[in-house]
């Protein structure tokens, strides 16, 4: 029977020709996700109509959940009436325990982690890493569990320890220059949240998330060799200041997400819009702000094994703390260093196309290109003012072409079929505007 069920999947031959009601549903082959799990990621129930197009959406729903290795669905007339839609899911391994290694500009570390794709067989998720660097060390803690008793509901927790050297940078003032760190801090971020929302439709999403941190600073500021003073706007006499203010900082977020996503073992396609409001609540929190992004992720797949991913957004805030500050470079701008560029405004858009090089027994080389553009800068400065949570470098809310910078680039990914993230990342990015090329690698299960 299942040789049977196998070949008509892969011909794409269905007993049902048009509409029909679904009966029974029977899953199979299923070693660890529950019978209740499938039926919910498969988004079908006795009495609900089906037909091709249907059938072809759970294949894609089902493969794209990530948790298992093999998929296929199957109808045939029941004895009563209606149909028997046949669910066969092989499931992947769920969880793993594997080191990371990184070294891009300004942070080389490692670290290890632990990670669940399929807690209880319920689709629930649970992570734990941590890492050790010389520029972000942190612990990350995250329990996410997609469906309440698998209805519209869904909530998450996580937890976030980090203690990040951050360097700053000269504002740029030309278009084609390169900027020079002056400021090197000891941040602190000792950060925890709870988020609940619930699945309007099947594609859309409301969240609503509470977050508190403790920020402060763990040495005294210092000038970079080869800064002065007045890289950092002060005296000869006086001390080099804390970047921002400390404090708590206690905010609510709204996230309203659409996305048609789909991932196909690796090949990503669909379209994913998702917006987002954050405030600080003032009489908690020592930090009254708000900021929003906008983004837009569309992504195709050509040729079988192509992948063409485009990515945008746009974000804008007032009175933003150091801690939440728009950054770009590092992975978000590949050819500048990690965070080099920092404002209140941000308008990023992304291009890359892979193609699968090799694919032997689930294991995948990808080659990749791409390019990347930032316009990074503060809209909202004002030198006069009297009360400033954060100590501007000079030279801050210069607008014009400046902040505009562009990287192209090329990469590769190794994947394992039986594993979500990929193995190794590798990519190599020139900046434009700065004129230096820059390496970012990353081995261990991790993603840029």
């Amino acid at each position: 029977m299942i040789a049977m069920v196998v070949a008509a999947t892969v011909m794409g031959v269905s007993t049902v020709a048009s509409a029909d009601v679904i009966t029974e549903i029977v899953v199979v082959e299923n070693s660890k996700t529950t019978d209740d799990t499938v039926r919910y990621i498969a988004g079908i129930s006795e009495g609900d109509e089906w037909d091709d197009s249907v059938q072809a959406r759970v294949q894609v729903d089902m493969v794209s959940s990530g948790l298992f290795k093999d998929v296929a669905v199957y109808s045939e007339p029941h004895p009563q009436g209606g149909v028997r839609i046949t669910v066969i899911a092989k499931d992947k391994h769920s969880w793993v325990i594997a080191p990371a290694i990184y070294n891009q500009p300004t942070n080389r570390g490692a670290g290890i982690g632990f990670g669940e794709n399929n807690l209880f067989g319920e689709n629930k998720k649970l992570l734990l890493y941590g890492q050790l660097a010389t520029g972000d060390s942190f612990f990350i803690g995250a329990y996410i569990d997609p469906s309440i008793g698998q209805t519209p509901l869904h909530w998450a927790v996580d937890v976030y320890l980090q203690n990040a050297r951050v360097f700053e940078y000269k504002p740029p003032r030309k278009w084609r220059t390169q900027t020079r760190p002056v400021r090197e801090s000891k941040l602190r971020y000792l950060n925890a949240g709870v988020k609940l929302g619930v699945t309007l439709f099947r594609s859309l999403t409301l969240d609503g998330r509470l977050r508190g941190a403790r920020v402060f600073y763990s040495n005294i500021p210092k000038l970079v060799e080869g800064a002065t003073k007045e890289d950092v706007g002060v005296l000869e006499t006086e001390a080099v200041p804390n970047p921002g203010d400390e404090g708590w900082d206690v905010s609510a977020e709204l996230i309203l997400k659409f996305d048609r996503r789909a991932n196909w073992y690796g090949i990503t396609s669909g379209d994913k819009y998702q917006l987002s409001y954050e405030k600080g609540l003032p009489g908690v929190s020592d930090f009254d702000y708000w900021y929003s992004t906008l983004s837009y992720t569309r992504a195709r797949k050509y040729f079988d094994f192509h992948n063409l991913i485009l990515k945008s957004s746009i974000g804008y805030g007032k009175n933003i703390p150091f801690q939440h500050e728009r950054v770009s470079g590092g992975t978000s701008l590949r050819g500048y260093k990690n965070a080099q560029f920092r404002g209140d405004f941000k308008a990023a858009a992304n291009v890359e196309y892979s193609l699968q090089l090799f694919n032997i027994k689930g294991f995948a080389l990808r080659g990749l290109v791409f390019g990347d553009a930032t316009y990074t800068a503060f809209l909202n400065y004002d030198k006069t003012d009297t009360a400033p949570i954060r100590h501007f470098l000079p030279g801050t809310g210069k607008l014009g072409l400046a902040p505009l910078k562009t990287s192209v680039g090329f990469g590769t990914r190794i994947y394992l079929r039986q594993i979500v993230l990929p193995l190794l990342g590798l990519d190599i990015g020139y900046g434009i505007e700065g004129g230096e090329i820059e390496i970012y690698l990353a081995i261990g299960i991790t993603d840029f």
